[in-house]
């Protein structure tokens, strides 16, 4: 019908033909893992549309040497519109590979986003089922400085402001010594431990540590967890033994550098100028310098009381208070130490494996720092939470009966504030934190203080340095 030319007419025959041969064989390589298909009406249909394109390619090729009636006439061939679509696609299928690349793009993202939504309302889901779940984390803001019962006359008398010129030795024996402000230390169950030694971290920087140093900075408040017997007269042997009792095995341990009884005796144990067992793995900061491990900056004073007790006046005696209160005043006034740097063990002790706070929970809430002269600490963000990411689990939450102190909780708030203002995973800073950390108290432990032949302080690095890092009070 198209071709006048004899010549013209086998050269299409040929070339159709042997393009159909070509697409045949594609057709057969392509789905031969799937050879059952080829007795199908599938594959009829396939073969069939890829032998009607061959005819639609050729002709458009010879379609512009044609006559105009020919070429009218190819538009009228009875072509199946299945073999019109598949021609079609195959010449166009370059654009179609972009639209398929746009289309899963889409589709990816639509479930990039749909991921991204479930998980968010996954969390909310959970978190609806834990608060209803779990009982509620509760403030505590009763028993910071006065007993639960709200008892305040009970530290009426011991608000005096504290003036470090009142304060002075007055008399030095060979068993006790003696200041202005009515304050005794008995000296005579003094021992050593190894002199003191820490690097200086200035708060917010990088550094794993810079100038060495050796003063006292600050003091951590103790409970010693020991075997406590109700404070009345009828126990008044007993309580003289246990309170011996701990004297000896805290000099033993070099646990504190001073252990008040229940009596209000105060007991120099292991001598200021060197680092005693106390404080373990902790952290607590100024406003200049963040401070890891405490036992080598800061001094241990530990009453003989258990954390077991619900209010203060259970916990404490009022000799302790007031003897407390005067030891306090004695030690800033000797070693200028800021009340900034005046907390308890509670507050500084944490677990680094774990990065938990409260690893030693003694005196993480009821201590009488209003009676010993000091600010209130529960109102202080703790630095190893605000500097350094440390948080709590459900454990420690059971441990401390749900009840988190003001600090603690302001601190976790500004702590997710500051890793959203950086745009930053809360858990990735908290490991980028948590490894500053591990380079700082290694550092730390290395760092020990001893004599050289001449008398000079040198640095010395012992196999068994961290040990004193590592201990703390058994609570």
């Amino acid at each position: 019908m198209l071709f006048e030319n004899p010549v013209a007419r086998l050269r299409f025959l040929n070339n159709t033909l042997t393009k159909q041969r070509e697409r045949q064989e594609q057709l057969q390589h392509s789905l031969r893992q799937f050879k059952f298909l080829e007795n199908t009406r599938f594959y009829d249909w396939a073969l069939e549309a890829r032998f009607y394109s061959t005819i639609l390619e050729e002709l458009r090729t010879v379609a512009p040497t044609l006559p105009q009636q020919s070429q009218r006439a190819i538009e009228r061939l009875q072509i199946p519109f299945t073999a019109r679509a598949y021609t079609f696609i195959h010449q166009t299928r370059h654009a179609f590979y972009g639209l398929g690349v746009l289309l899963i793009g889409a589709i990816l993202f639509g479930l990039y986003f749909t991921a991204t939504w479930s998980a968010r309302n996954l969390n909310h889901v959970l978190e609806r089922r834990y608060k209803t779940n779990k009982t509620p984390i509760v403030i505590a803001t009763e028993g910071q400085g006065t007993s639960n019962n709200g008892n305040a006359t009970y530290l009426a008398g011991y608000q005096q402001d504290y003036k470090s010129e009142k304060v002075w030795l007055v008399e030095r024996t060979s068993e006790f010594e003696r200041y202005s402000n009515g304050c005794r230390i008995l000296t005579k169950y003094e021992t050593e431990n190894h002199p003191r030694g820490y690097y200086t971290i200035p708060r917010g920087s990088e550094t794993d540590g810079e100038v060495e140093r050796h003063d006292i900075v600050g003091i951590v408040y103790h409970t010693s967890e020991s075997d406590i017997v109700p404070f009345t007269p009828d126990n008044n042997d007993s309580i003289q033994r246990r309170s011996m009792g701990l004297l000896d095995w805290i000099r033993k341990d070099r646990s504190y550098n001073y252990l008040i009884d229940r009596y209000g005796e105060i007991y120099r144990v292991v001598r200021d100028d060197h680092a005693a067992h106390h404080a373990g793995n902790s952290i607590w900061a100024d406003s200049k310098y963040d401070y890891v491990g405490l036992n080598e900056s800061f001094l241990g004073i530990c009453f003989e009381s258990t954390v077991k007790a619900d209010t203060l006046q259970e916990t404490l005696t009022s000799a302790q208070i007031i003897e407390g209160r005067k030891l306090t005043n004695v030690l800033r006034s000797k070693y200028n130490i800021d009340d900034a740097n005046c907390t308890t063990h509670g507050l500084v002790s944490v677990n680094p494996d774990k990065m938990l706070i409260a690893f030693h929970h003694d005196w993480v809430r009821n201590f009488p720092f209003e009676a010993m002269g000091l600010s209130d600490k529960y109102k202080v963000q703790p630095p190893n939470m605000s500097d350094y990411g440390f948080t709590y689990d459900e454990e420690i939450l059971e441990k401390l009966g749900r009840k988190l102190w003001p600090g603690a909780i302001a601190a976790e708030e500004d702590f997710n504030k500051r890793a959203e203002k950086s745009r930053i995973n809360i858990e990735v800073l908290r490991r980028r934190l948590r490894e500053r950390y591990g380079v700082q108290l290694e550092k730390a432990r290395k760092l020990r203080i001893a004599p050289d032949a001449t008398g000079k302080s040198v640095i010395a690095r012992s196999p068994n340095s961290a040990e004193s890092a590592e201990s703390g009070n058994h609570d």
